[in-house]
């Protein structure tokens, strides 16, 4: 094993112990309590060498973003393929997103903006919410494959639903509140359902 190798090797560790870092402090303190300043010192680098894996703290919350959604589509896609009943799976990628929140709120506040997790790029978004060859989008359209359009239509329904529920326990519930909370929203989405079939 090369030095090439072994430097490649260290870069991805620093930029994995920059996200955990990132993610572990605002497990404890709120997104506000992160800075490039506090990581660095948490991990015992000088902020400049931080600032070589991201130059901002919007790159470093635009990458957990991204984090975010990848996982979320990897589980929708998984869920699509489990599943052949259209109705079921929606309800699974419903409860899926639920569980992600309840068991990852600081990355989910960060891929929607809340609680001070504030990132400017939009890019992640365009990416995730394209309705070409998205498996929730594909689920939707199997339980209305003539009506294209209202397929859309539900779409954005489906994550206004679920994104608004989500946040708004979320930022105005207290945590132990989450798992009061999730009957209303599972009947909310069985509700939402039925009115696609």
């Amino acid at each position: 094993m090369g030095i090439t190798d072994r430097r490649e090797r260290l870069k991805i560790q620093v930029r994995s112990d920059i996200i955990k870092t990132a993610k572990d402090i605002a497990r404890e303190d709120g997104w506000t309590a992160v800075s490039i300043r506090k990581i660095a010192e948490v991990i015992e680098y000088s902020p400049p060498i931080l600032y070589e894996y991201f130059e901002s703290k919007d790159k470093l919350l635009e990458a957990i973003r991204m984090e975010g959604f990848d996982y979320l589509q990897g589980e929708f896609v998984k869920i699509k393929s489990h599943f052949s009943n259209p109705e079921k799976q929606l309800f699974e990628v419903s409860q899926c997103i639920w569980n992600f929140a309840v068991d990852n709120p600081e990355i989910y506040q960060v891929m929607f903006n809340l609680e001070g997790a504030y990132c400017d790029s939009k890019r992640v978004y365009t990416e995730a919410m394209t309705i070409k060859g998205n498996p929730v989008w594909e689920m939707i359209a199997g339980l209305r494959p003539k009506a294209a359009e209202l397929v859309t239509k539900a779409y954005y329904e489906w994550w206004c639903l679920t994104h608004g529920f989500i946040s708004i326990t979320m930022t105005t519930q207290p945590k132990y509140a989450l798992s009061q909370a999730e009957p209303i929203y599972v009947d909310t989405v069985r509700r939402f359902i039925k009115t696609l079939t």
